[in-house]
């Protein structure tokens, strides 16, 4: 665990701020949720909470069957990270988005093109296709199909059903 050397005064109604560099380097936007954990020796944890992280055996299956069955490389994101990788690209798993693809997520909009940050440290010249995923009026993450060959407006509907799927999973 990182020191900061910040400390932060509770309020009366048990309330702390979380610096500004601290929630910039976590990407923490204004109303999202934290999760609070208290380990084994009392130190208070919050984590940035992820409603696709709750489904990630769920989404494992989605990314795998849609591989086995497109044998391209899919990914399911949350607003953060890559949680679900399946094809040639495993090497994604657990990854920190590119802005590139966080800003697609907040812009809502279906994308199928070419060339793709993934990371901020690695461009991927293969066809793409991107759905956010809404769940609740929130976009919650993205689901992306990578392929060497051209990508179609079919796939893009399909990646709409299965990204329509996981939203309505979430939100029951």
């Amino acid at each position: 665990m990182k020191a900061t050397g910040v400390v932060r005064r509770i309020d009366d109604l048990g309330r702390i701020v979380i610096p500004k560099e601290i929630r910039k380097t976590l990407r923490l936007k204004n109303g999202e949720n934290l999760e609070i954990f208290v380990d084994e020796n009392e130190n208070i944890i919050l984590k940035k909470y992820s409603q696709i992280d709750k489904i990630k055996d769920f989404a494992d299956a989605i990314t795998d069957a849609t591989n086995n069955i497109t044998k391209n490389s899919v990914f399911i994101t949350n607003t953060d990270s890559f949680v679900s990788v399946s094809g040639k690209k495993k090497e994604y798993q657990d990854e920190p988005l590119s802005n590139e693809i966080i800003t697609m997520i907040n812009d809502r909009k279906d994308v199928n093109s070419n060339n793709i940050k993934l990371t901020e440290e690695k461009e991927e010249p293969e066809n793409f296709i991107f759905c956010p995923i809404i769940a609740n009026g929130d976009a919650i993450g993205s689901l992306m199909i990578m392929s060497e060959e051209e990508l179609t407006e079919n796939d893009l509907k399909t990646l709409k059903i299965i990204s329509s799927f996981l939203a309505k999973h979430i939100e029951q």
